[in-house]
This record gives structure tokens, C-alpha cells and sequence, in this order.
């Protein structure tokens, strides 16, 4: 369980703003997470925006306060629970990070088809990028299906765990990563034997159409 805390409390520590996507998750409000946790609703708000950086004292009382104040002791694992939170929200940033990345400049995954930028991405470079910047996890898989996508792996404590993205999952990435670089994407996902022709890939692949 130990390992767990330091994973929650390690992200915490490095970037305050997860605080807020703990709450907003379980219910709580901020001011109730500042009386559990010990530390002033105007240092938590600052923490929240970016503004302060905590330290591993914030980090461990703002852990505690979370499983203090929140209905999460009805799971079956309350720790895992807030591990799962963050292993889904980690999955996603990087997932907005990975389509940043290849739509800035030349990319090798780049193709033009009449005449608008598409990004073709097979399965294994994509979860070879995933592997290489999600440390909340140790990814073991990742399996496409029309649309939606499964990552496999284990927490430190060697549990397995599944995240799954469905199509409103897609959806809203697609929404999140637009806001981020300014222009319209839609992301196909496709296990290989349903993969259009016109993308001449024979493997699991990741369209991303943008413009």
C-alpha cells in the first residue's frame, strides 16, 4: 500500500494541478479537503492553479486528506481507486502530448491525402511512446478495437490494472487535444483487418485527421 501513497503523493509533488482532478473525480470540495488535509483553502487554491508548488509534507497531508474525506473507503481499495484516477489521467495527457508532438513540423507519420495532413500511427510505436512516458504504470499491452482502445499493465505492486477509452473517451480527448494545437482532430482507431485501404497500413493503426 506504501508504494501506492508514494505514487499519488510523488504526482502531487510534481505537478499540484492533479489535486483538482482528484477532487473534481471524487466529490470533494476544496474547502472540505483543506480542513481533512491541515492546509489552508488559499494555499490548496494556489496549489490547484499552478502557483505554489507544494512540498512532500503538502504532498503526503493532501493524500491522506483525500481518503479522509471522500466515500471512496465503499471500494473495494480505496488506493487503488485514486492510482486508477491517475494512471487514466497520466494515459490521457500523454496521449494529447503524442498527437502534439507528431502534428508539429515533418513526421514520419505523416501522409497527405487530398490533400489534408493525416498521421498514420501503428499499434507498436504508439506503445512504445506510451511505455517511454507514463511511469505511473508499467505497460504491458495495447490492443486497438474499432474505435476504442484497451492499455494493459501493472502497478508497483505488480496489480494488474486495465484503462479503457472508449468512443465518448476518444471524443473528448479529441476536444482536449484541439483546444491544445489550435486545430480540428479526429482520431480513428482500427485493429488491422479493418484498416481502410487507402492508409496502406497492415497493422493495428491510429488515424489522426487534422486541419
Amino acid at each position: 500500500m506504501y508504494k501506492k501513497l508514494d505514487v499519488i503523493e510523488h504526482a502531487i509533488l510534481l505537478n499540484p494541478k492533479y489535486i483538482r482532478i482528484f477532487r473534481n473525480k471524487l466529490k470533494i470540495t476544496q474547502s472540505k479537503l483543506a480542513k481533512e488535509s491541515g492546509v489552508s483553502q488559499s494555499h490548496l487554491s494556489m496549489l490547484e492553479k499552478g502557483k505554489r508548488k507544494a512540498t512532500k509534507s503538502h504532498a503526503a497531508a493532501i493524500t491522506l486528506g483525500l481518503l479522509k474525506c471522500s466515500d471512496i473507503w465503499d471500494k473495494k481499495d480505496p488506493i487503488d481507486y485514486l492510482l486508477d484516477v491517475l494512471s487514466l489521467t497520466k494515459l490521457e495527457s500523454t496521449v494529447v502530448k503524442f498527437v502534439k508532438e507528431i502534428t508539429e513540423g515533418d513526421s514520419i507519420y505523416k501522409r497527405y491525402i487530398e490533400g489534408y495532413p493525416v498521421y498514420i500511427v501503428d499499434r507498436d510505436s504508439f506503445t512504445d511512446y506510451l511505455k517511454k512516458n507514463i511511469n505511473v504504470i508499467s505497460i504491458k499491452d495495447v490492443k486497438f478495437f474499432r474505435g476504442r482502445m484497451v492499455v494493459e499493465g501493472l502497478y508497483s505492486d505488480n496489480q494488474e490494472v486495465t484503462i479503457s477509452l472508449d468512443c465518448s473517451d476518444i471524443r473528448r480527448l479529441e476536444g482536449k487535444i484541439s483546444k491544445t494545437i489550435g486545430k480540428k482532430i479526429i482520431i480513428q482507431i482500427f485493429p488491422k483487418d479493418e484498416i481502410p485501404p487507402i492508409y496502406s497500413l497492415k497493422k493495428d493503426g491510429m488515424v489522426i485527421n487534422c486541419w
